[in-house]
């Protein structure tokens, strides 16, 4: 599934329940390349586009649902996606050593953040994050899809990669429109 597929179809729960889908204008390609200038790589195709088509959304308007998981995510503007990444990477050095309460699945690299980590996605003031991984280890995937946890921190596997994110997020929200829309 693509993006623009996905969003037809967040659409059409959304409509269905009186919502709308309040998604900002699409980025910039000189954007995007300034920010892969700034954060030194190439942003994954898949994510890139779909700042290319969205540039993120209004500040509490769900896009996102993990899968597995009840928790709507808000699609976060390439802007807050770059400051949300430069807040972990001034954060780590507090976390050398941080040991998570599970052992991390082996398809992401150790340490509390990695350079390779973009965040898109966010719930709660940035508690709960969903990241492009750039720097996965050698028996993940470059470009899978990453959450952290807040609280205790943790970051888990999600998805092999953007599109797979979308096709299990819209099998949530269509299965659980009200709790992804919070008419709970």
């Amino acid at each position: 599934m693509n993006f623009p597929q996905y969003l037809d179809r967040v659409r059409t729960v959304c409509n269905a329940h009186g919502h709308a889908l309040n998604l900002n204008p699409g980025a910039a390609e000189s954007a995007l390349e300034a920010v892969e200038a700034e954060i030194g790589l190439a942003i994954a195709a898949d994510a890139r586009q779909a700042w290319l088509l969205a540039n993120g959304a209004e500040r509490d308007a769900p896009v996102f649902m993990r899968p597995g998981y009840l928790t709507a995510y808000d699609y976060l503007p390439l802007e807050k996606a770059v400051a949300g990444r430069a807040r972990m990477a001034d954060r780590a050095p507090r976390y050398a050593g941080y040991e998570e309460p599970e052992p991390r699945d082996a398809r992401i690299r150790g340490g509390w953040f990695q350079p390779g980590w973009l965040p898109f996605a966010s719930f709660g003031g940035a508690t709960l994050l969903l990241m492009v991984d750039h720097s996965p280890s050698e028996s993940g995937t470059p470009g899978q899809i990453i959450a952290f946890t807040h609280d205790p921190d943790q970051i888990t596997w999600v998805a092999p990669c953007f599109e797979a994110l979308l096709t299990g997020s819209i099998a949530e929200i269509e299965a659980d429109p009200e709790e992804f829309l919070g008419e709970y």
